[in-house]
């Protein structure tokens, strides 16, 4: 059912502003400039904390699985409530991370830095050690485009060694 943002606000109980609010997020979308009452209540009810009450004057919702503790007034405190949810929501997360690591998703920084330090090692010395297997043919040569050629072949074959598939260092450290 389509209706104005002020009557489905007066529908829902709640201010005609936060209707506005939540069109402008993009919560609830319009058509033809009316609110569509079933989108509009999956939106809210998909964001809504479940602490709050839906409308004003209702009950809080009930959450599953929170054990209720004996007290004089009956249900669980909205503190106590509010933290096993956060929990909840924080252990949901860290299980979604769990899974990531193990499916290889995420790798530890650690290793990264230790594999890429070990990379860079590689190739610095083996752009370091140019000079040393270059000195006594460069002597030699008379024509500086040889030269030139050389001294590429060689820092070519080092930066290669850079993205080549070996990982490992070649040296002691």
């Amino acid at each position: 059912m389509l209706v104005s943002q002020a009557e489905y606000a007066r529908l829902r109980g709640v201010s005609r502003q936060y209707v506005g609010q939540m069109v402008a997020k993009g919560v609830i979308k319009l058509t033809d400039r009316k609110v569509d009452t079933d989108q509009a209540d999956a939106a809210l009810a998909a964001i809504r904390e479940p602490v709050r009450p839906e409308r004003r004057g209702e009950a809080p919702a009930a959450v599953p699985d929170v054990p209720v503790l004996p007290r004089a007034g009956g249900d669980l405190p909205t503190l106590l409530l509010k933290t096993r949810i956060k929990s909840e929501v924080e252990r949901a997360k860290l299980l979604e991370i769990k899974a990531k690591v193990e499916a290889g998703k995420y790798v530890d920084a650690d290793d990264v830095k230790v594999a890429a330090f070990n990379k860079a090692r590689v190739v610095r010395d083996a752009l370091l050690n140019i000079p040393e297997r270059l000195a006594a043919m460069l002597a030699t040569e008379n024509d500086p485009a040889r030269v030139h050629e050389l001294l590429a072949t060689e820092i070519r074959m080092a930066l290669e060694e850079l993205s080549g598939d070996s990982g490992g260092s070649t040296g002691s450290p």
